[in-house]
């Protein structure tokens, strides 16, 4: 039987064109033989796994405010039960069918007679991430395997600065960008300060723009500018840390720029300034024509 598996497929390859030596196919049908599929997930009797090295490590990586499903493939004997452990905690998550958490986010997954325990998380958190241990206890020991899940928190970014300056009578136009995001957001928010922009009919000339892909973005134009439309500027979608500009309509701009920075220097003089007047004040006091200490 061994021989004749190995001339079919000697005949195989040939027939594919490519030439292998006899004594080649029957190494790699030992090989084969001695690893038949399916083994990978088996017990002994005394239940041990065969073929599956223990603290296996498996990356999962899903999205903040959606579900992860972390896999656990293994073939029960007995009454033996599959367990999920929290590693952050050391918290038992699961046990068999059963859940021994007061979060109802967490739940397990399996069918009569299937080898798949999957442990899902809805609603993720950023608190979830972390590892996560699925282990058997077996006549020899326990056997893990573990997962690390990489809860991904998409970013909002508008572009420029974190500061913007108009004239009244320009357009306000800010740009922003919804960064790590494997699952596209439906929508894009702005606010100014806590006024929702989107559906804006009270101020009017207010356009929002959404463009999705796979970096979604989204313009917000404000026309003729006015003093009461500074502010702070808020870009955010669901389940995404926002981003914040900050607005400065003024009749000029370049006055308004100076003005911020003059207030700035005002305070470095405050500062730095103090020693020269207490110095000069000295020297007034007691040597009227001393000069003043450098």
């Amino acid at each position: 039987m061994l021989w004749e598996s190995v001339w079919a497929s000697r005949v195989w390859a040939e027939a594919c064109g490519r030439r292998v030596g006899t004594w080649s196919y029957l190494v790699l049908l030992l090989v084969v033989q001695s690893h038949p599929p399916g083994s990978a997930a088996q017990y002994t009797e005394s239940g041990a796994w065969v073929g599956v090295e223990n603290n296996t490590m498996v990356n999962v990586k899903a999205q903040l405010g959606y579900t992860a499903f972390l896999p656990c493939s293994v073939r029960m004997i007995g009454d033996k039960q599959i367990s999920w452990i929290r590693r952050r905690d050391w918290h038992v998550l699961t046990s068999g069918v059963f859940t021994y958490t007061n979060d109802e986010r967490f739940s397990i997954t399996h069918r009569d007679g299937a080898d798949d325990w999957t442990l899902s998380i809805k609603y993720l958190q950023a608190r979830d991430n972390g590892t996560y241990e699925c282990q058997i206890s077996t006549g020899t020991g326990i056997v893990s395997q573990f997962v690390n899940l990489n809860v991904i928190v998409p970013e909002a970014f508008i572009l420029g600065n974190s500061e913007y300056h108009v004239e009244t009578g320009s357009p306000i136009n800010l740009f922003c960008i919804i960064e790590q995001t494997p699952i596209p957001p439906h929508v894009v928010y702005w606010k100014h300060n806590d006024r929702l922009l989107n559906y804006d009919t009270e101020r009017g000339g207010v356009t929002v723009t959404i463009d999705y892909g796979t970096k979604t973005s989204s313009r917000l134009v404000i026309s003729n500018a006015v003093t009461k439309d500074s502010g702070n500027y808020t870009c955010v979608a669901p389940n995404t840390q926002p981003a914040v500009v900050h607005v400065f309509v003024s009749q000029d701009k370049t006055a308004a720029i100076q003005r911020r920075t003059s207030g700035s220097v005002g305070v470095v003089w405050a500062w730095c300034g103090w020693p020269w007047v207490l110095t000069l004040a000295l020297s007034s006091l007691q040597w009227p024509a001393a000069p003043l200490l450098l």
